[in-house]
């Protein structure tokens, strides 16, 4: 055996690897969404996706760097000129870091065509929600049932007197995605139960890591220029496109402070 040909061979199927699951990682659902109901696809979750794609990146790099070793002189001919003198930036090399540099400010600045891209995954991705029950808020499952009644407005009793009404046993410091596995069931599911007996309580916004200032907005009923008008009072720079939790923490805010105090204000009816 040849350790140049299994080099060769573990990077392409490292690269297969990688690419499979950066594709699924791509459509899949935001993790709000994937852990409230337990998303597997071909039986992997999206832990799992995440933590192979980033196994398979390890062994790839590895892999790389021997394939390096093994083809230096073909690699290093590629930046010779026609005397054969050594030009670490060749015409071939700049046009190699020109189409790294237009990846590279393209994605970061969001420019036509890297933005429809990622638009179109996120897209892919806010299309799970329709098909299941999204959670009143961010990682809902990790709380405990004390948390979970603070954040949502229910009382934590009743919450646990439903639950001990389907034969579930639970205590406050549970939390619903172990109060789920115990049971064999999703975190939405449970959450079911709940508002099956106790109604649905108003929901926070959720998603606040994507929605623009615009989307906030519209979600709290408000006119985005009123909208924009109030962030300014508070002391807050915004335009209607910018991404809301970036803006805020940029400007040493807390995001859900803000938005809590909005919804209290719509509340009391100020």
């Amino acid at each position: 055996m040849k350790l140049k040909k299994i080099t060769s061979l573990v990077m392409l199927w490292s690269m297969i690897m990688m690419t499979y699951t950066g594709i699924i990682l791509y459509i899949a659902p935001h993790g709000r969404v994937a852990y409230w109901t337990n998303w597997e696809l071909f039986g992997w979750s999206k832990d799992q996706f995440a933590e192979i794609h980033t196994t398979f990146m390890v062994l790839f790099i590895v892999a790389t760097l021997l394939h390096i070793y093994y083809n230096w002189k073909p690699l290093t001919s590629y930046m010779k000129n026609k005397a054969k003198t050594f030009v670490f930036f060749t015409k071939e090399m700049l046009v190699a870091i020109s189409i790294v540099l237009v990846f590279l400010f393209g994605t970061l600045y969001t420019a036509v065509p890297f933005s429809t891209f990622l638009d179109f995954g996120e897209e892919i991705k806010e299309s799970w929600v329709e098909k299941s029950e999204e959670p009143p808020y961010g990682h809902a499952e990790e709380s405990t049932l004390q948390d979970f009644s603070q954040k949502t407005g229910y009382d934590v009793e009743q919450l646990l007197k439903v639950l001990d009404e389907h034969g579930i046993e639970a205590s406050k410091t549970d939390t619903l995605e172990n109060i789920a596995i115990d049971q064999g069931k999703t975190p939405g599911e449970i959450f079911s139960l709940v508002t099956a007996s106790l109604g649905v309580k108003t929901p926070k916004i959720t998603g606040l890591g994507r929605k623009s200032i615009s989307d906030v907005a519209k979600a709290l009923n408000m006119d985005s220029d009123q909208f924009l008008k109030e962030l300014q009072s508070m002391g807050i720079e915004a335009k209607s496109t910018d991404k809301f939790k970036a803006t805020l923490e940029k400007q040493g805010f807390n995001v859900r402070e803000v938005v809590d105090d909005f919804l209290d204000k719509s509340e009391s009816g100020k």
